[in-house]
């Protein structure tokens, strides 16, 4: 009689994979493994789904302002400029080192709050929270474009990991770091004043709080914070506090728009993270006593996370209602790296192997689907969705760039005209970008004149082209031209565009 043989295991390498993250010798590297795993998964999934349209025009705009770096912008603080001028140093800028920063930037917020979790958690619950992380959109589908929303994912995570440790242990040094990110979240968009408020009053509410305030952490958090933010705020008052007109010009339109967007605010902010708390309650089935201890924890230390939690995703709705500010969901983005210490850190949250198996195997199945199912996306989007001019630039800059090159042997100084259309134009051409709306028209035409310059505009924005015509009157040197563009995709036509464009050829150098 031939030996039995020994029966396979089912979902051998899940098994794997989850034996060498429990394995405390292992863990720590399989974590960073798998969250470079899941980078490539989504860097895949955004190549493929977007592959029928260019790059967005946030993403685009931030490699304009990268060129020229400055304390400040028209739009928003400083800091996304920044990060995209280091990442365009150390990866040629391309669509894929575009789509690789997104994601990295992805894997750093998770893998921070895989830090923090751990030093108030078991690896199992620490597991489980990290694939629920997954589960909420802000840190895949969302995230996958890169702006000046994505940049606080990072950068709040690292604030409230600080914060927390000089809360606990009162060290300068902790305090020093809280302040310097917390003033960098600043630096990243003005949202941040949420965090700003969140923690404090959380340091003001904790029982801790007279050893706290009575250490140097508190004080180093509030001078560090000061001295990262203070050179922008002497650019802004230097520039004429440009950035605040650009947030005014999106409050509500009225008193009821107002009331409107702030009571659709919460609802909204807490759909984002529906899924993770389904896929909690399911497979965790938590008792009443459990959940009531959730809700107001025990101990004074889980309780401050829970305040914290709560107020960065409700303070903002008060602060609206009183200033007609309009706030957006999407703008919770950056709050929710503390929710799996929330649900899971209580002792009566019971999260052992076979719960942190099932978790993963969700995680997975959601990024693996999605990657899956990306062609699917891109053809429908190719379909469905008209492209705007914007989204076909790449095809109007190797126009460009042919027509240029047959005058001119020297690379486009500088493309201008509808604010979208030129900075996606200039990323495909790797030079400076101007929009009409923000330029200075005389200071405009007296550079182009000098140096050359490319005029782009929507074949249909007569008040662009408007603008163009006067810019190129009384240039020597000009082409013109009428460009209709489109992209098939699986065989399958896609929609057209129609681009105008004017080439003014410079008068300083020589044409062929």
């Amino acid at each position: 009689m031939s030996p039995r043989s020994t029966p396979r295991r089912p979902f051998a390498p899940l098994t794997r994979w989850l034996d060498a993250l429990l394995d405390p010798r292992r863990q720590e590297l399989t974590v960073i493994w798998t969250l470079l795993a899941y980078m490539a998964v989504w860097t895949a999934y955004r190549i493929i789904a977007t592959w029928p349209r260019d790059l967005h025009a946030d993403e685009t705009e931030l490699y304009g302002w990268s060129r020229h770096l400055a304390l400040g912008t028209d739009k928003h603080p400083p800091f996304s400029a920044w990060v995209a001028r280091a990442w365009f140093t150390l990866v040629p800028p391309s669509d894929l080192s575009v789509h690789l920063l997104a994601t990295a930037n992805i894997a750093l917020t998770l893998y921070i709050a895989w830090r923090t979790m751990r030093r108030y958690m078991d690896a199992e619950k620490s597991l489980f929270g990290l694939a629920l992380l997954t589960l909420i959109p802000f840190f895949n589908f969302i995230a996958l474009k890169y702006n000046a929303n994505a940049v606080l994912l990072p950068l709040w995570a690292l604030t409230i990991h600080c914060f927390l440790r000089a809360l606990e242990s009162r060290a300068a040094l902790w305090g020093a770091l809280a302040g310097v990110f917390a003033g960098a979240s600043m630096l990243g968009k003005y949202w941040s004043i949420v965090l700003v408020v969140a923690l404090g009053l959380a340091a003001l509410i904790d029982p801790r709080r007279g050893r706290f305030f009575a250490s140097p952490a508190p004080w180093l958090m509030i001078l560090c914070g000061g001295l990262v933010l203070g050179p922008h705020v002497w650019w802004l008052a230097d520039h004429g506090f440009p950035t605040f007109a650009y947030a005014a010009a999106h409050e509500s339109a009225d008193l009821a728009d107002n009331l409107r967007d702030t009571l659709t605010y919460l609802p909204g902010a807490v759909a984002y993270a529906a899924v993770a708390l389904i896929t909690a309650a399911v497979v965790l089935r938590p008792s009443r006593a459990a959940l009531a201890d959730i809700a107001w924890p025990a101990g004074s230390e889980r309780r401050t996370i829970l305040l914290i939690q709560l107020l960065l995703i409700v303070a903002p709705m008060p602060v609206a209602l009183a200033t007609g500010i309009r706030i957006v969901p999407l703008w919770a983005m950056p709050a929710y790296t503390l929710l799996p210490i929330v649900l899971l850190a209580s002792p009566l949250i019971a999260v052992g192997r076979d719960a942190v198996r099932r978790g993963l195997i969700v995680a997975s199945a959601v990024s693996l689907g999605s990657l899956a199912l990306s062609p699917v996306v891109a053809l429908v989007i190719h379909l469905s969705d008209p492209p705007g001019p914007f989204e076909y630039a790449s095809l109007l800059a190797d126009h460009v760039e042919r027509e240029w090159r047959r005058n001119i042997d020297e690379p486009v100084p500088l493309v201008a005209g509808e604010t979208v259309l030129a900075e996606n134009t200039a990323f495909y051409l790797r030079t400076d970008t101007l929009g009409f709306e923000t330029a200075d028209l005389a200071a405009l035409k007296q550079r182009a004149a000098a140096r050359g310059a490319v005029l782009v505009c929507p074949a249909d924005d007569k008040g662009c082209i408007a603008t163009a015509e006067q810019i190129i009157a009384g240039q020597p040197q000009i082409l013109r031209g009428k460009v209709w563009l489109s992209r098939p995709l699986f065989g399958q036509p896609g929609g057209r565009v129609s681009d105008v464009f004017f080439l003014v050829l410079p008068t300083e150098r020589s044409a062929k």
